[in-house]
């Protein structure tokens, strides 16, 4: 046997040991299977309530995206590896993000990914023991991914066309099952899960992949059946009156408190002191002072919905769930608080003491008609208070007010104030300039648990505080001046599990009564001149503007006067449920077309009328 003989019978050795058999193939579609079972592991303890039609389908679209991986990256050893990869990031980031604010990932929040990103580092990434077991299984599944030999090329002979129509095949195939997962007729049949305030019962009952595809067809705003744009202007101008400038005009200080709320309205608890003394004092009867209680569309964050719902009396309610308006909607100048009162002169800014790049505001703030902005570094330059690692709330109305003051003789002031002291997490860690002035009355053993809800009452009481000397400084101011203060939302539901446990409640298993509680935030309307006293209003935050307009003495315009009209019939109207005259209130799910004509015409106002006047 010659040399060349030997080394051709070694060489046809090796490459039948490494020619791919038919285990390499089941090797291969069993991943998608084990990728599905990893991703489910790293969220949940169990994961058995998926079913199965529904499992069926996210391991098929993973055993697509395999083998579209697999064609672009030539082996199979690199596509399997890369596809564990995403999806046990994927569902660590869904694990965070539920341990955050009870809610996992959905199409809309990749708007805002820039913004989760400033506040990142302000949680505590400790891994629990099914992160670490996960990340074990992903290490022995990345070995094992090893053993499949299959290679695209071997297959194909080298050719790219096979591997180029099969990846434009698998991305059709992709595509096309994402629509079809969002038609009515496929949900019926796969009895896909749409609770939407069960995020937990969401994921786990429809699975991510499949989950997030069905998420998708909410991203897209649809006119409303029997729209017309000619039928809402005509309803409009049946509203259309001339506007009588008021016998005052005074500066409006609105301010947006970061996640401000009154843990009362969701279960009994008691504590060492009162955490909000000034405010509830308010709410018992105060001289030109009107409180109540607004229901807004969010929870945990999402911050800049209940500034578009405030400013433009639109509400999330008719937007596609979970969205972010600022950054999906305002594209162009929309009607708006702002706009309106610059008819009558006002000069109007916004301000928020954190990163101008928060939410898309700097391109937002301008279409919402104000002339002004500032930011953090406005605001740095005073040489601010912190309180852990925010600027201070008394440090921050301080500014404002002066601000305000370097406003006066060029006419009234309308302001739109976001605060940040507040902002979560609320988690254990100490600070030199953080005094834990609240304390829930918890058992011994539970005391280090209450920490968290401790800290946030804590920050509450410091608002309340710096609220309170906001207010007793402009009582002596001589300039009238209307002050607005309410919350965006409440904090992470995680926040209050303490005292969900000390009410035998879950945050998972709430009823529906404690479930919109979780949306209700405080608000204070607040004149250093004579207003009406009302208190234990409750409205939605698509309502308020209208209320402050009012009590500065304004009439409405158009599409306000027509959102009074609807407010008697339907006082309170969220992206959670909406609340008739006769106190009966209806969960977003349950929404029949009781609320169509506001629908369309907030349609109309939206993405179909005209510029603003005040443009």
């Amino acid at each position: 046997m010659t040399m060349t003989t030997m080394n051709d019978l070694l060489f046809n050795l090796r490459n039948r040991r490494n020619s791919p058999g038919i285990s390499d193939y089941i090797l291969f579609f069993l991943f998608p299977v084990l990728c599905f079972y990893l991703n489910m592991l790293t969220m949940f303890d169990s994961f058995w309530e998926t079913r199965l039609k529904t499992e069926l389908v996210n391991i098929f679209f993973y055993a697509v995206f395999l083998v579209l991986l697999f064609l672009l990256f030539n082996k199979a050893k690199t596509a399997i590896r890369l596809e564990l990869f995403l999806v046990w990031i994927l569902g660590i980031a869904n694990a965070y993000v539920y341990s955050f604010r009870r809610s996992y990932i959905r199409p809309w929040d990749l708007t805002s990914v820039g913004t989760a990103a400033n506040v990142a580092g302000n949680y505590d990434y400790t891994p629990g023991p099914r992160m670490i077991l996960s990340f074990v299984v992903l290490l022995i599944l990345l070995f094992a991914a090893s053993f499949c030999r299959l290679e695209a090329d071997r297959l194909f002979d080298s050719s790219k066309l096979p591997r180029i129509l099969g990846s434009l095949g698998c991305i059709l195939i992709i595509s096309f099952t994402t629509l079809l997962a969002q038609r009515n007729t496929v949900k019926d049949m796969l009895e896909i899960y749409t609770t939407f305030f069960d995020s937990k019962g969401m994921m786990k009952k429809n699975g991510m992949a499949l989950n997030f595809m069905y998420q998708m067809k909410y991203l897209k705003v649809e006119k409303p059946k029997g729209y017309s744009k000619k039928d809402e202007e005509e309803i409009l101008s049946s509203y259309s009156e001339e506007l009588k400038t008021p016998e005052r005009l005074p500066d409006i200080i609105v301010i947006m408190d970061e996640a401000f709320s009154d843990p009362a309205v969701d279960g009994e608890f008691s504590t060492n002191e009162d955490y909000m003394p000034f405010i509830h004092s308010l709410e018992k009867g105060y001289d030109n002072t009107v409180t109540g209680y607004l229901n807004v569309s969010v929870n945990g964050g999402n911050t800049p919905n209940t500034e578009f719902e405030f400013l433009t009396g639109n509400s999330l309610g008719f937007l596609p769930e979970g969205s972010i308006a600022f950054q999906q909607y305002v594209r162009h100048p929309i009607d708006s608080i702002p706009y309106f009162l610059k008819e009558f002169g006002y000069q109007t800014f916004a301000s928020h003491p954190y990163k101008a790049s928060g939410w898309d505001r700097p391109r937002v703030y301008p279409l919402l008609g104000f002339d002004e902005m500032y930011f953090k570094e406005y605001f740095e330059e005073r040489d601010p208070e912190l309180v852990r690692n925010y600027i201070s709330d008394s440090s921050y109305f301080e500014a404002l007010s002066s601000l305000t003051d370097e406003y006066a003789g060029r006419g009234p002031v309308f302001s739109f104030n976001v605060t940040m002291q507040n902002h979560s997490s609320y988690s254990k860690k100490e600070y030199d300039n953080f005094e834990r002035l609240i304390s829930v009355d918890v058992p011994e053993e539970k005391k280090e648990d209450a920490l968290e809800m401790d800290n946030y009452l804590s920050l509450i009481r410091y608002s309340d505080d710096a609220f309170k000397e906001l207010i007793e400084a402009y009582k002596d101011k001589e300039r009238d001046t209307l002050i607005v203060f309410f919350g965006d939302h409440q904090p992470e539901a995680a926040t209050f599990d303490v005292m969900w446990e000390e009410n035998g409640k879950y945050w998972d298993d709430l009823d529906t009564e404690d479930y919109v509680n979780t949306y209700r935030v405080p608000f204070v309307i607040w004149a250093n001149y004579d207003i009406e006293e009302m208190s234990g209003l409750e409205t939605s935050a698509n309502y308020l503007g209208n209320l402050v307009l009012k009590e500065a003495g304004f009439s409405l315009p158009p599409y306000r006067a027509f959102l009074e009209d609807y407010s008697g019939d339907y006082p309170v109207v969220s992206a959670v449920r909406y609340v008739d005259k006769n106190k009966s209130s209806v969960l977003y799910e349950d929404w029949d077309d009781s609320l169509i004509d506001y629908q369309k015409m907030q349609y109309y106002r939206m993405f179909d009328s005209p510029e603003p006047k005040g443009r």
